[in-house]
């Protein structure tokens, strides 16, 4: 029937047109549809902070882009940041596939809300978990476990053993590291039982047993209401 109506030709998919390019500021809004449907212009000037967080599809920004603030954390499959880019203020960009600046970018970097510098952002394999210790700032110091890595922070630190039993995947451990300023970093310790690797996932502080922090892992906030076949 299709081939009937069109005389043998498959009908083209329709096309966004791209905008006319303008002089005029655009709002965040339609500056963020506008990127994301790939019909931005070079030279865009937007109105405010402009928010593409967790733009899975986000490649690339247009060049001379101007805003107030931009957040592309998450965002990634961006791996460079345009030329002649402009921001009045910050730029997050926790998550974001960019890993370097040139040097003297003159950027204010951000990460999960917290000013940060380029070796916190872009060489977090040169910080050691005393350096995180020392660190005074609460906010500053959560954002330096995250990019030191749970795992690696831990093996540097050590911890507190909260508790401790056995699944498919081998012995299981709930680790805490207490703060004197802060709520304790706890996390489950447990053994993939297919590929035998440690994974060390994150927990709420008032986690008492490891079959309590797998259960809240897996969406579960009665713990007695999780009973998994294997458990790993």
């Amino acid at each position: 029937m299709l081939k009937m109506m069109s005389q043998g030709r498959v009908p083209n998919r329709q096309v966004l047109q791209r905008p006319k390019e303008s002089h005029e500021p655009v709002s965040a809004e339609h500056a963020r549809k506008l990127i994301l449907e790939h019909r931005a212009w070079d030279g865009m000037r937007v109105l405010g902070h402009l928010d593409l967080s967790g733009a899975l599809d986000l490649y690339n920004l247009p060049e001379n882009l101007t805003c107030e603030s931009i957040d592309i954390s998450d965002c990634v499959n961006l791996t460079t940041l345009p030329k002649g880019l402009h921001i009045t203020y910050w730029i997050e960009l926790a998550g974001s596939g960019i890993t370097s600046l040139s040097a003297g970018h003159g950027f204010i970097l951000r990460w999960r809300g917290v000013q940060v510098n380029d070796r916190i952002a872009f060489e977090s394999q040169s910080l050691t978990g005393q350096d995180i210790l020392n660190i005074e700032n609460v906010e500053l110091r959560r954002v330096l476990i995250e990019r030191l890595g749970y795992e690696t922070f831990l093996q540097q630190v050590g911890g507190l053993i909260r508790d401790r039993d056995r699944d498919a995947g081998g012995e299981r451990q709930l680790v805490y590291i207490p703060f004197e300023d802060d709520e304790p970093l706890m996390v489950l310790k447990v053994t993939c039982p297919s590929t035998g690797h440690i994974h060390i996932l994150r927990v709420p502080p008032h986690m008492r047993s490891c079959h309590q922090a797998a259960a809240w892992i897996a969406g579960f906030n009665n713990p007695d209401d999780y009973h998994p076949a294997i458990e790993a």
